[in-house]
Order: structure tokens, then C-alpha cells, then sequence
């Protein structure tokens, strides 16, 4: 009997400390519940939150957009997991968050997964590491160093018009996969000094590696809502191929040691070691103007202290990640925009005619500005299509934002993709492909603060310009040699985030040749 009676009160006992550690935890959260409740609540159900909604991996930006339609909001809270969460699609507030010094750290439900991945950067690094950094890799960033990479650009225009001539074969193909290879080529050397090989190509083997780390990584970050990330560690796969990817970056780095930074103008670049022993044709060397690429920055600041090794080594990679993928995103989706608006592709078309009659040609810096609707339509593509659709923020203190005070803890999600299709700011045509919805007539105040592809204000992308000029020598060398069509439905696109924008279903596009002296 005494036994019976002190397992009941230790039981009593337990079950007392639980109910108060309970209320305790409620209680040090009581801002963020006072919070929710200024906006629509999407209830859940204890640990998993809302997670419920999100039927598998591929749902997310569908999910997102049905929690803001049922909501009949803009802005809503909802517990991801473990996770209180404001999402929103309201340009006011998306701009007062990327202005604010006290929200310049990155949300953790998304980017705590991709700080661990690749050992810091700058996507994911905390902000006084990010300040410090993003200072340090500003000069190599600057308009005179990216002019000075239009030579790779077009070296990698005029390879890609050559291996999509044997597409021109009247049927559809997949042609995402070999963008992203011709995009990580084109990253690689102008960041890492490693060329680009006509045909065969360093990327050819690396790009798998990096798509396959993001495919998990992607899958990471959902588990990380409930703490559970980890697990993937135990994948040994994973775990191979990441560490492939470091020892390619490592192996870069060493090399560029040994042989000393280049401080002069040099044309040649004698790098011969490749990834997983890819055999290639005649190198084509580098032409640089200017010898200041990411690497010999980062290498000198290494060896100046201002720089440890794994800063290199995590910002190599994060930079690499970063622009290869989304860059060839861009394009791909681009050209299915085009594909599916045949109208839309000739006048482009006429205009890249206009300003390269020849179908070899050179495209030049100052060039980029006599093609004012190329600018239109990339503009429209990111506006329905963002490379990068979803990004976040963590509220480490309590911060006032506009009439809001967002509560220590809470986490910010901007869904992009969301405030990019919005009827009352862009009109009840907001899902349809406009081009001219950005010409200088229709492009209005309410427009420009809610068109945010490469994100605003302090913590804005650092290679936005660097896209911008890669996407547009490449556009105007396949729109110049190829007509693309498709007989996939502009209604049937459906997208989702996998870190940057995935195409849940890749629409597959049929290639022509332009006629050489008539414009049909």
C-alpha cells in the first residue's frame, strides 16, 4: 500500500511540474499569442502546428497561398511546427522589414538548415557575421569587375547556341538540366577562377552534386520545423556528396595559393584540375580585365586576418550555390514564358535582330541598353516566376515595424511569389504574362514597391547585377538562333520552393532555327 501511495504522488508530482512548466512556457511566449491575435490565426495541432496543410514537399507555395486565401488576408500567423510564424505578402511591411537594422537576421525555420550545410555564408550567416562579410565582398561585386566577366558571358552564350543545335530535331525537350550546368560553369570561373571548357565543362560534374544538396536540403528545412533535421546528417549520401562538393571548393583554393594571387592583368588561367576526372577539350582561358574575382579577394583577406578558412571555404560554396541555379531558372523560365506567348517572343526577337543583324555576335555592356524590352520581359518572368520565392526573417528583440511591434522570437516569412501576383496591385490580369505591365506608362509607385525578385534594403542580393547581365547575354543569343515553342499550357505551370523555384512539372520546349535574312 505505501508503495501504491508513493507512486501516485510522485505521479501527481510530475504531472504538477509538467502543467507548470507548461504555463511557464505559454507565459514567456504570452507577446507573440498577444500578437497573433491582430492578425487571421491559422490554428494546428500541438508540435506539428499547421504542418498538417502541407500535404508533401512539393506543396509549400501552393499551401502558402491557401492559408492567405482562406485567411482572406495578406498577412497571417500560424505555429510551423514548433515555429510562431508571420507570413505575409504585404509590400509595406516586407519593405519596412528589409529597411530595418534590427531584422537583419535570417528566419531559422528556413536558413539555420543552410547555414549548417554549407558552414556559414552569406545567405544564411548571422548579422554581425553577415556585416562584416558582405563589406569584405562588396569590391568584387562592383559594376567594373562584372563588365569585365562579359567575355565569359558570351563565351558561354555561343557554347550553349552550339549544344542546342542538336535539339533542333522537331520534338520537345528538357533543357533546365543543361542550363543549370552552363550557369554553374559560368559561376565557377568568374568567381573561382576555373575554366570554362567548350562542350565538356568543369560543371558537368558538379552540378549534379549541387543539385542533389539542394534536393535535401529543401527536405531538411521542412523537418527542421519540428527539430528534426538532423536526421538527414545520418544519410550517407548526403553526407558524400556535400563533402565532395567541399573538397572541389578546397582543392580550387590550395591551388590558387600555390601558385600566388594573380595581381596583374592576365589572360590565361592555367587550372587543370577537374572534378571527378571530367575529360575535356581545348581549354578556353578566362579573359578578365580586371583580376578581382571573389577568390583573389577572399584569399587576400585570408591572408591579410580578415578572413578565417572556413570563411572562404563556406562563402565559395554559398556564391557558387546561390547564382548557378537561380540564374539558369531565370533563363529557362524566360524562355518558357516566350515559348508559351509566341507574340511576345517575335517582338523580342525583332528587337535583339535589330541590334545583332548577325547571327555571331558579340554582346557588349553598353549594348544591354539598346534592348528595352528585353528588360520588360525578364522583369514580367521574375514577377510570375522569382528565382527566390520565399525569404524570412527572425525577430531577436521585441521591433516596432510600421504600427506593429513584432515580438522577440517570432519568425517573418515574405512569400514573393504571393506579393508578385496580387489583383488589387497589378491588376485583375495579375497571373497572366504582361510585358508591358513594366514599360515606363503602366509601372506605378504601388508596382515598384512590391516587385522584389532579388529582395530590398540592407540584406538585398549581392549578385543582382551579376544575374542580370548573365541572364541577358545568354537570352540574346538563343532568342537571336532559336525560336522555342511548346505545347505545355501557361494555366498548368505550378511552382514550389526547393530553396530557389522548382518547377513541380519542367514544361519541355521545341527548338527551330531562325531564318537567316526573314522574319516570320
Amino acid at each position: 500500500m505505501d508503495s501504491l501511495k508513493t507512486y501516485e504522488v510522485l505521479k501527481s508530482v510530475l504531472v504538477f511540474l509538467v502543467v507548470i512548466l507548461l504555463l511557464h512556457w505559454i507565459w514567456t511566449r504570452r507577446k507573440i499569442y498577444n500578437f497573433g491575435l491582430r492578425f487571421p490565426i491559422v490554428f494546428g495541432f500541438p508540435i506539428i502546428g499547421s504542418l498538417h496543410k502541407l500535404k508533401n514537399v512539393d506543396n509549400l507555395m501552393t499551401a502558402f497561398g491557401e492559408i492567405l486565401n482562406a485567411c482572406k488576408s495578406h498577412t497571417v500567423c500560424f505555429w510551423w511546427g514548433l515555429f510562431p510564424v508571420i507570413l505575409t505578402a504585404d509590400p509595406d511591411i516586407a519593405l519596412n522589414v528589409f529597411r530595418s537594422q534590427e531584422l537583419l537576421n535570417k528566419a531559422k525555420i528556413l536558413y539555420y538548415p543552410v547555414r549548417h550545410v554549407f558552414k556559414g555564408g552569406l545567405i544564411a550567416s548571422p548579422a554581425t557575421e553577415w556585416v562584416h562579410n558582405r563589406k569584405m565582398i562588396n569590391p568584387s561585386f562592383t559594376n567594373k569587375v562584372l563588365v569585365s566577366f562579359f567575355p565569359i558571358f558570351n563565351k558561354a552564350k555561343d557554347d550553349l547556341i552550339e549544344r542546342y543545335s542538336v535539339l533542333v530535331d522537331n520534338k520537345e525537350h528538357k533543357i533546365l538540366k543543361s542550363l543549370q550546368t552552363l550557369s554553374l560553369g559560368i559561376t565557377v570561373e568568374t568567381t573561382m577562377g576555373k575554366v570554362m571548357y567548350r562542350g565538356e565543362q568543369v560543371s558537368k560534374g558538379l552540378a549534379p552534386l549541387y543539385s542533389f544538396v539542394m534536393n535535401i536540403l529543401s527536405a531538411k528545412i521542412l523537418m527542421s520545423f519540428l527539430k528534426l533535421g538532423f536526421i538527414l546528417e545520418l544519410y550517407p549520401k548526403f553526407r558524400k556528396k556535400r563533402e565532395q562538393i567541399y573538397q572541389f571548393v578546397n582543392e580550387l583554393i590550395q591551388a590558387k595559393l600555390k601558385r600566388g594571387i594573380n595581381t596583374s592583368n592576365n589572360n590565361s588561367n592555367t587550372e587543370t584540375s577537374d572534378l571527378n576526372n571530367i575529360a575535356s577539350n581545348s581549354a578556353i582561358p578566362s579573359i578578365r580585365k580586371e583580376p578581382k574575382i571573389f577568390i583573389d579577394q577572399a584569399i587576400k583577406l585570408y591572408q591579410n586576418q580578415q578572413f578565417t578558412w572556413n570563411d572562404i571555404i563556406s562563402e565559395s560554396i554559398t556564391i557558387v550555390s546561390a547564382s548557378f541555379e537561380t540564374s539558369a531558372n531565370a533563363v529557362y523560365s524566360t524562355l518558357v514564358m516566350l515559348a508559351m506567348h509566341p507574340e511576345e517572343q517575335q517582338r523580342l526577337f525583332e528587337e535583339i535582330l535589330d541590334v545583332f543583324p548577325e547571327k555571331d555576335f558579340y554582346v557588349d555592356f553598353d549594348q544591354l541598353n539598346q534592348l528595352p524590352y528585353l528588360e520588360l520581359v525578364i522583369n514580367e518572368t521574375l514577377r510570375l516566376a522569382p528565382s527566390v520565392p520565399l525569404i524570412g526573417r527572425h525577430v531577436m528583440k521585441d521591433t516596432q515595424i510600421g504600427e506593429h511591434v513584432f515580438p522577440k522570437d517570432s519568425q517573418i516569412l515574405i512569400s514573393i511569389f504571393h506579393l508578385h501576383r496580387r489583383t488589387d496591385i497589378w491588376g485583375l490580369n495579375a497571373d497572366k504574362f504582361d510585358p508591358e505591365r513594366f514599360s515606363i506608362e503602366n509601372f506605378e509607385e504601388k508596382q515598384k514597391n512590391a516587385y522584389i525578385p532579388f529582395s530590398k534594403g540592407l540584406r538585398n542580393c549581392i549578385g543582382w547585377r551579376y544575374a542580370l547581365y548573365t541572364i541577358k547575354v545568354l537570352l540574346c543569343g538563343l532568342i537571336r538562333n532559336y525560336k522555342f515553342e511548346t505545347d505545355f499550357k501557361f494555366e498548368d505551370l505550378k511552382y514550389t520552393s526547393n530553396v530557389s523555384l522548382k518547377y513541380i512539372l519542367e514544361p519541355e520546349l521545341r527548338l527551330s532555327r531562325r531564318s537567316e535574312d526573314i522574319i516570320k
